[in-house]
């Protein structure tokens, strides 16, 4: 079955009027690579906008997911969990890639307040939802009482929907129409020369790209790289030098994905795992200590603003460990500038390394002025803190 995670939630959340499909998953205790699967997705995609990349892993959602028949990992009663809940959630866009639409964007009728038979019967994105409906009750699924009449659906089956939709003439304004659609809803339709993309059978209207332009920039991901830590039987490497050489190589392999003007600066905080494990955490610190004797900066792994380490932090974040990393890192950046560095060691066989850039100072003032603070809860607390102030004394 395909799965997107925490994304499901959108519907409960504010945005049931987005629709998304399945791209590749991987469930796994070090699921990283899924960044490759990320990046190639766009190379392979090159209309594509945006990816909403989520993970999610703790005590409760493997005993979700466990095999039937297996013991239950969550018990009753109060107690301290093996693994906190840790999840983090990307938008990771190409907003580049927008730029070819935008002489297209076209008036649709976005007021939700207009009768349901007139939303359904010319909205063209409305029209577009409802197909989306149709098509997961449509799709293949297992058949199995317990599971939902409906299912997430996958970008294959998406996109063969999506050039259908592209071509409808109700849609698209062509073949025979009658004078009152011409004169009244010409306007509620893309213009006549738009030609269709896989990802795009219809150009976002006006509001959509409004909405896509407002999403703040809270930083830059780039490539990751990955780093076997095996010798040739693969076997863990025992020597710690050995160890660190290969850390050090994964370093100037990942320094090389930023640009030609932040390599010699090198990361200005690291956020790194290892899942508690002695040896790795020596290796990392020695080839830190190294970076810094070549012309690197000083890591203090003691400076909590220099170094993070997730176990001690945060605790047994599992799967979900590097994505972790990464939503510390683009906080961090942002806030105090300087490219971050996550290190996933929790694999003695491979390493994960992956840098975060913040904007630019411009853009985070622009921004800042603008929003306040991007990271600021737009949530009303269920329980006002004023509740539990100390009360005053005369």
């Amino acid at each position: 079955m395909p799965d997107i995670g925490i994304a499901a939630s959108t519907e409960s959340s504010g945005m049931a009027t987005s629709l998304f499909v399945a791209g590749p998953a991987r469930f796994a205790e070090r699921p990283d690579r899924i960044l490759e699967d990320v990046f190639e997705f766009f190379d392979a995609n090159p209309d594509v906008p945006y990816v909403v990349l989520n993970s999610d892993d703790g005590m409760d959602v493997r005993d979700m997911f466990r095999r039937p028949g297996s013991p239950p990992l969550v018990k009753e009663g109060y107690y301290v969990p093996e693994m906190p809940d840790s999840s983090a959630l990307f938008v990771l866009a190409r907003r580049e890639r927008v730029d070819p639409i935008r002489p297209f964007a076209y008036e649709d009728i976005d007021d939700y307040r207009t009768p349901m038979e007139v939303l359904n019967r010319d909205g063209v994105a409305r029209r577009l939802f409802l197909g989306h409906l149709e098509l997961q009750k449509s799709v293949p699924r297992p058949n199995d009482p317990d599971l939902a009449e409906s299912r997430i659906v996958t970008a294959a089956e998406w996109l063969e929907y999506a050039a259908k939709f592209s071509k409808r003439p109700d849609i698209r304004g062509t073949g025979q129409i009658s004078f009152l659609d011409r004169e009244f809803n010409a306007r509620h339709r893309p213009p006549l020369d738009w030609k269709p993309t896989p990802w795009f059978p219809i150009p976002w209207s006006k509001l959509q790209l409004q909405q896509f332009d407002q999403m703040a920039t809270l930083g830059f991901i780039h490539r990751p790289v990955f780093v076997k830590t095996t010798d040739e039987h693969g076997k863990p490497l025992a020597r710690r030098d050995a160890r660190e050489k290969a850390l050090m190589d994964g370093l100037q392999e990942a320094l090389r994905t930023l640009p030609e003007t932040e390599r010699a600066k090198g990361p200005a905080r690291v956020i790194a795992a290892t899942n508690n494990q002695t040896a790795q955490l020596v290796a990392l610190e020695g080839m830190l200590h190294q970076f810094a004797a070549q012309g690197g900066p000083e890591i203090d792994s003691g400076k909590l603003d220099k170094f993070i380490n997730i176990d001690r932090r945060l605790g047994n974040t599992g799967a979900a460990t590097l994505f972790m990393e990464m939503a510390i890192g683009v906080m961090g950046s942002y806030r105090a500038g300087g490219p971050s560095l996550a290190v996933n060691l929790r694999d003695p066989h491979e390493a994960s390394f992956i840098f975060i850039s913040p904007p630019s100072d411009e853009k985070r003032k622009t921004q800042d002025k603008a929003r306040g603070d991007v990271f600021r809860s737009i949530r009303s607390m269920a329980i006002d803190p004023a509740n539990y102030a100390v009360p005053a004394t005369q």
